[in-house]
């Protein structure tokens, strides 16, 4: 029987391999070769989808990890009524999420797929620059915005800035990702997220439990 053809299924075969591959050898040091071994297609299916390795890097960024901040962030701050309880609730299930990674593959290991890009390619290309600056704004303001309600319904404190907050969190995250990912020990992410926790009870109008 002859295949059928399925360009999406492909597309986002392609995708999800290079993923893998720049978050274990950086953008630059990614190899077209491993993608498309990883994926089992041609080099010619390939650049049928994609123009050029940065063309294939804005679609990971575009399709892949702005999608994953809006999963992580975006939507369980959106329908919040309190945004300190949701907050922890993402710090908590991100932590579960570190303890039952495999070895050597994940988080602890690679660090944030976001922070990576960012460190890497944002000096060297303004469309990763802008599209990167593009998932930070929505991160930081997706917080920000919670933080803003919580203050409207009197459960987040009237005195603070919660612009500044929302960088604060978001440096928290991505600054333990740069750092833990070179000693790769669990209890220093432990440490940062305890260390957020107590920051976000600290802005809440009651002590939180």
């Amino acid at each position: 029987m002859p295949r059928v053809r399925d360009p999406k299924r492909t597309r986002r075969k392609v995708l999800e391999a290079s993923y893998r591959e720049f978050y274990r050898h950086g953008f630059q040091g990614g190899s077209i070769n491993r993608i498309v071994s990883a994926a089992g297609i041609t080099k010619g299916a390939l650049f049928h989808h994609f123009a050029g390795k940065n063309e294939l890097g804005y679609a990971v960024l575009d399709e892949l990890l702005t999608p994953a901040v809006r999963n992580w962030w975006v939507e369980p701050l959106q329908g919040a009524e309190n945004p300190l309880d949701a907050l922890r609730g993402i710090l908590k299930r991100f932590l579960k999420r570190l303890e039952a990674e495999e070895p050597d593959t994940g988080f602890l290991f690679n660090g944030s797929p976001v922070c990576n890009f960012a460190s890497e390619m944002s000096p060297l290309d303004e469309g990763f620059r802008k599209r990167l600056d593009d998932i930070y704004s929505t991160w930081r303001n997706s917080i920000a915005d919670a933080l803003k309600r919580g203050q409207a319904t009197a459960l987040v404190r009237p005195d603070l800035d919660p612009t500044a907050h929302a960088d604060f969190l978001v440096s928290i995250m991505e600054g333990s990702a740069s750092v833990g990912k070179v000693g790769q020990e669990l209890h220093f992410f432990r440490n940062c997220i305890e260390v957020a926790q107590a920051h976000l009870a600290s802005l809440a109008t009651a002590p939180q439990a």
